[in-house]
């Protein structure tokens, strides 16, 4: 089934189900008069960049409800990072390939949601509309339903199904704004105000303990060495890789550093070009934890990689890290941590990328 009929099928059933749903509207006002002691965040984007820049938003929350119970509904490749958020006291993982094929699992995911009986629910939309979360919020059972316009996205289904509807910015906002600003921007609405933008991962003392082990086996206890992900989801941000393999060596003849090199599950081609171009042996780690790699990262003299979810990673467990970003802007795109450094050419393309210009931005870091 193609992705445009499926989406048309999808708005279809979504506007049936709202022909059944409480269509009453609440004002802002009315909400923050509610006394709320259960919240349910729904965001179960996929991209666990999207997600680390949420830390403010959820901090916000935390500071706006700071006797509620936070609960969020995450997809499953986020529900790692979820789950070392700070501010969320419990991440419920929504399998949806799973589920979709699976309607006792569904329905199973569904009670368990309404057996907690939430006060409110918000859907927590930004760079893109799921119709999906705005469904799971409605099956709940919370007494209020508040989510972000889908306006934008071209529909009106948010209007059908919120008890209030968040704003969010205009396209010439959003040009100049920041994600982890984006994310807040709806919130406002409910008296959410935050100015801490950074990224968050806290890693169990087990993870911690796992990465020291790793570590001292690799490289040796108290050696310095550097963190390198030549890979990335997305072929058009992927720095070629003998580039990364030039770097490893020069931070070894420099510093004498040894190398860790991060594979993850799709950075097949990439990880194999730059183990065969480098002059040194790697360690390698394949698809680490989150919790492990932001251990490991933390303890690296720095982390050099693309604009990918590992640099995500490295803001959010304050590691030095040198990012080198493509098409991508990182005035809104990189995490706003200081220990993260965005390396981009003037053409925005990533093989334009020198060099020396990545030395030079990890010089620049280890110095301070």
């Amino acid at each position: 089934m193609s992705k445009r009929i499926e989406r048309t099928l999808k708005r279809a059933f979504a506007r049936f189900v709202a022909l059944f749903l409480d269509r009453r509207r609440i004002t802002p006002g009315e909400f923050n008069d509610m006394k709320i002691s259960r919240l349910l965040v729904v965001r179960q984007h996929n991209q666990m960049g999207d997600m680390l820049l949420a830390a403010a938003a959820f901090r916000g929350l935390r500071r706006r409800f700071p006797e509620a119970r936070i609960s969020l509904v995450a997809a499953p490749i986020n529900a790692a990072v979820a789950a070392r958020n700070p501010y969320v006291d419990e991440v419920l993982t929504y399998a949806k390939r799973r589920n979709r094929g699976n309607p006792l699992a569904l329905a199973a995911f569904v009670a368990e949601l309404r057996r907690r009986r939430f006060d409110a629910v918000i859907v927590l939309n930004t760079v893109s509309f799921s119709i999906t979360s705005m469904l799971l919020a409605a099956s709940s059972g919370a007494r209020v339903r508040l989510g972000s316009t889908s306006e934008p996205f071209g529909h009106d289904l948010s209007a059908r199904f919120y008890h209030l509807e968040l704003p969010l910015p205009r396209p010439e906002e959003l040009a100049l704004m920041h994600e982890s600003r984006h994310n807040l921007y709806p919130l406002a609405t409910i008296g959410v105000r935050e100015d801490d933008l950074r990224s968050v991962v806290v890693p169990t003392a087990g993870e911690e303990a796992d990465a020291g082990r790793f570590i001292a086996a690799a490289v040796g206890r108290g050696s310095p060495f550097v963190v390198i992900h030549p890979g990335a989801g997305k072929q058009g941000n992927v720095w070629p890789p003998a580039r990364f393999a030039e770097v490893a060596s020069a931070l070894r003849e420099r510093h004498g550093a040894g190398v860790i090199a991060v594979r993850g599950p799709v950075d097949g081609s990439a990880a194999d070009a730059f183990l065969r171009a480098c002059r040194i042996r790697p360690a390698v780690v394949s698809s680490p934890g989150i919790g492990f790699l932001a251990s490991l990262m933390k303890r690296a003299s720095c982390t050099v990689c693309n604009d990918t979810g590992v640099m995500h990673v490295a803001g959010a467990a304050g590691a030095r890290c040198v990012a080198v970003f493509g098409p991508t802007d990182p005035r809104r795109w990189k995490p706003v941590n200081e220990t993260v450094v965005a390396v981009r050419a003037d053409d925005g393309r990533v093989e334009s990328v020198a060099v020396e210009a990545v030395l030079a931005a990890i010089e620049r870091l280890l110095a301070v």
